[in-house]
């Protein structure tokens, strides 16, 4: 993760770049910007056919399992049903953006 928005994730095979932007309409409302990087140029039809099915995957599985899900979580979070969460060991990178955004909080209550 690069602090505040951005989310690398590096694959076997190649490297996508995530961008997440607040819309400055509503405070729930994000817009996304994904990159995939290929080691190469895809130059054949084939290479091209291949990284976009990649790509193609990977929406496919954030729009119809992730965000879903998450979506689910956040309704949850409005419910006021908890007052804390706890991200799991396998999370480290939620954990990571959590304790960056409290540490630029902190940082910014203190010079203002």
């Amino acid at each position: 993760m690069l602090f505040p928005n951005t989310v690398l994730v590096m694959a076997q095979d190649h490297l996508q770049t995530w961008h997440l932007f607040p819309t400055g309409n509503v405070v729930d409302e994000t817009q996304m910007y994904v990159s995939l990087y290929t080691p190469e140029p895809a130059l054949t039809d084939s290479a091209r056919r291949h990284w976009n099915n990649n790509f193609d995957l990977t929406m496919a599985t954030v729009e119809n399992q992730d965000f879903p899900v998450s979506e689910g979580i956040q309704r949850g979070f409005y419910s006021g049903a908890q007052d804390d969460i706890v991200f799991g060991r396998n999370e480290p990178a939620l954990q990571h953006y959590h304790r960056a955004i409290k540490s630029a909080l902190a940082s910014a209550a203190q010079q203002g």
